[in-house]
């Protein structure tokens, strides 16, 4: 749960922080466009150094950002393995029969050994999921060198350029995209995140959409992730104090464990929300009645400069999108 990082804003004075949030909002929507728009490695890898760029200006720590990471690793690896395993396209960099992995009963042996071995002292391991991938690739190793024992079974490993090329491409979107998401929350207060949504969904009254409700309910969301975040840590803490252990423990009773921690917080959220409604309605707030605030936005040079700045690369995405099309219809018209 400390991974989760939506929602958390790090006060600042940078540049970014500055920016209006209607300016921020709409350059992160464009900035995704780019994002899926792009095609190739190289671009994807332009748009993660421009991230990086963008997080170096805002002052936000580098590790703080990199913490949000860890939590799509599993996400990145799942995907990279299907990615090696299904395309087949392009020049095979380790052919079909090169690697022959042969599963014997001595190396299925060693396997429960492994997983055994990180059963029992994953809590002393602060990376677990390095530690993990390392076994894995241990057991892979000892199956291509070991062949003692009854064979049970034989399986290739081979990928090809192109899968690689899709891998990396992948990761690079992932990363893009969870970074750029991370730095709007970061750099902008749930109270001018909401004001910046409800400005930019101003046009949708005319078709009765109640915009102001929206954006209420979107920053309060956003504002209380970290919140119910802290109270769940609260909770594991002190459950665990009493004797409760949420790392080493069966599957029946990780359940009774997840249903312990559920029910208090279930308490806490509904008493969080009925104290919020309270000190709304103290101060006023009613639905659908016209409201004012108490901070004015207004447009500056460098909101302008800034948003230049994103169509430009968005322009230099697209146009080399349609490039691309245009050359390929070229070839294969000839």
């Amino acid at each position: 749960m400390d991974n989760i990082i939506i929602g958390q804003y790090i006060p600042g004075n940078s540049v970014i922080h500055k920016l209006d949030p209607r300016m921020k909002i709409a350059m992160l929507i464009l900035m995704i466009v780019a994002i899926f728009v792009a095609h190739t490695v190289i671009e994807e890898a332009i748009l993660l150094v421009l991230s990086l760029a963008i997080i170096i200006t805002s002052r936000i720590p580098i590790f703080k950002v990199i913490k949000g990471l860890r939590a799509i690793i599993f996400l990145v690896a799942f995907t990279a393995i299907l990615q090696l395993g299904n395309v087949r396209t392009g020049t095979f960099i380790i052919k079909p029969g090169d690697v022959m992995m042969n599963m014997t009963l001595f190396n299925l042996l060693i396997i429960f050994a492994l997983l055994f071995i990180y059963i029992f002292t994953r809590k002393f391991i602060p990376f677990r999921f390095i530690y993990f991938l390392l076994l894995c690739a241990l057991s892979m190793v000892l199956q291509y060198y070991f062949i003692s024992g009854p064979l049970l079974f034989k399986y290739n490993i081979s990928f090809t350029d192109d899968g690689l090329t899709r891998v990396c491409f992948i990761v690079l979107r992932l990363i893009n995209l969870v970074i750029l998401s991370s730095i709007l929350t970061f750099t902008t207060s749930p109270m001018d995140l909401k004001n910046g949504l409800e400005s930019l969904m101003k046009p949708l009254r005319v078709i009765k959409v109640p915009t102001a409700e929206i954006a209420m309910m979107i920053s309060l969301v956003l504002r209380f992730i970290p919140t119910l975040l802290d109270e769940t840590n609260k909770i594991i803490k002190a459950q665990a104090s009493r004797g409760a252990d949420f790392n080493e423990s069966g599957l029946r009773q990780k359940m009774k464990q997840i249903i312990s921690l559920l029910v208090p917080m279930f308490v806490v959220s509904f008493k969080r929300a009925d104290d919020l409604a309270n000190a709304m309605e103290s101060r006023g707030y009613v639905i659908g009645e016209k409201r004012t605030s108490i901070d004015i936005m207004k447009l500056e040079f460098r909101d302008f400069f800034a948003l230049f700045l994103v169509l430009t690369l968005l322009t230099f995405v697209i146009m080399g999108a349609v490039a691309r099309v245009d050359i390929w219809s070229i070839y294969k018209c000839v």
